[in-house]
């Protein structure tokens, strides 16, 4: 069974800020269902919107368990190009935990380098 990150309280905090950013949309896929503020770890100190993203509950339930869809998860090849740090590193977090034999797979982690 895969352990369960623990996200913080605190990055509540950044909630009006990152939907603003993202105008409502997950950060990784654009979906609009089940959006919740999803904290990268390691935690610093005090939450950083450098740091924390918008995730939909398909993206944050692969983020959590460390196991993704190699099927569903193509739209990680667009995410590579992110000018957001949150989003390129859940994007390669994502990335490695997706089976490699998929040359997608290789490729977008090329961009990442």
């Amino acid at each position: 069974m895969a352990r369960r990150i623990r996200q913080r309280a605190a990055v509540g905090i950044l909630g009006k800020f990152i939907t603003r950013r993202s105008r409502g949309r997950c950060e990784l896929c654009g979906g609009r269902e089940g959006l919740r503020l999803w904290e990268l770890p390691p935690f610093p100190e005090e939450p950083d919107p450098d740091n924390t993203l918008l995730t939909c509950a398909r993206c944050r339930g692969w983020l959590e368990s460390e196991r993704v869809d190699s099927l569903e998860a193509r739209f990680l090849s667009g995410s590579v190009w992110s000018e957001l740090t949150a989003v390129r590193e859940a994007t390669r977090r994502l990335l490695t935990a997706t089976p490699v034999d998929d040359p997608w797979v290789r490729d977008a982690l090329e961009v990442l380098g």
